[in-house]
């Protein structure tokens, strides 16, 4: 029996979703991709999460956020898991839903362990999401709850801006990294038949659809909102890709990466769980998968 270990940020969702649920509100949580956005019209708070991708949300949710109908001042908060660096993630989703006419009334961001094949693990983040972060999740779906009825009732001087960000390098470098720059620097995926056992693992995962493993040749990153998810769950590492450009640019990446991590644990917004000088730069994700499936042959 084969099973599937739950993203970050639906575990996330869930504690949110429980808070909410403790402050005596209903709530229904459901994936992206089954929520239509003309069908949210019924629903007085509406919440939105997602990972951090190239420091602000992936594609597919910028897509949704753009596809909504007015909102009439409907009251939204956000959420999202991140590993090193939440870069723009909050301003940017808030003004996409501001433009919807969405009220954003909440945010709240989690730090997680990375799954990046071509970056090593542990990580800077490894350990979180633990148990004090799921408690925040579900301490955040109560006071939001708390928060909408206060702004029902008596306007808006409870809403906070969209904090928390990163230092003003990485929201310069999120407005860089569009769909077509990273598709230009980003491996290419390919299938590799004579391994792959067709377990639609990576179908079934992919947020966007992008993957059709009987097509022939089989279908992969048609579309792509470069997760990795479908290299991170094959269970025999037939999503192929050359990753050591990426792998050898780990070492300044996470230079840079300590430098911000040090900002916001002196403002107790981080809390360091390993020893970052224990970090290994040669030995990434994708390796260490290698070497625990052959180590099971």
């Amino acid at each position: 029996m084969q099973f599937r270990i739950k993203p970050n940020t639906r575990k996330i969702a869930e504690c949110i979703h429980d808070g909410i649920i403790d402050a005596k509100s209903e709530c229904i949580m459901k994936a992206l991709n089954d929520v239509e956005p003309t069908s949210l019209s019924d629903y007085e708070l509406i919440g939105i999460g997602s990972p951090v991708f190239w420091y602000k949300e992936p594609f597919n949710v910028q897509d949704f956020i753009e596809a909504l109908p007015e909102q009439e001042g409907r009251n939204w908060f956000v959420f999202c898991t991140h590993g090193n660096i939440i870069g723009n993630f909050f301003p940017s989703v808030t003004k996409k839903l501001n433009k919807r006419g969405a009220t954003v009334i909440g945010f709240h961001n989690t730090y997680a362990n990375i799954t990046v094949p071509f970056y090593l693990r542990p990580s800077y983040t490894s350990g979180h999401p633990d148990a004090y972060d799921f408690e925040q999740a579900k301490a955040f779906g109560r006071e939001i709850v708390e928060r909408s009825l206060k702004i029902t009732h008596n306007g808006d001087d409870f809403i906070p801006k969209p904090e928390p960000v990163s230092s003003q390098e990485w929201i310069e470098e999120s407005k860089v990294l569009t769909k077509e720059a990273i598709k230009n620097f980003m491996p290419k995926f390919s299938i590799n038949i004579d391994t792959c056992i067709q377990c639609h693992e990576c179908e079934e995962n992919c947020p966007v659809q992008g993957i059709d493993i009987e097509a022939e040749p089989p279908r992969i990153q048609d579309p792509c909102i470069y997760c990795w998810r479908c290299v991170t769950i094959c269970p025999t590492l037939s999503v192929e890709a050359d990753w050591e450009p990426l792998v050898a640019m780990a070492p300044a990446n996470y230079a840079r990466y300590k430098k911000e991590l040090d900002k916001v644990a002196a403002r107790g917004e981080f809390r360091w769980l390993i020893d970052p000088e224990t970090i290994v730069f040669d030995d990434p994700l994708y390796k260490q998968r290698q070497r625990e499936i052959k180590d099971k042959e």
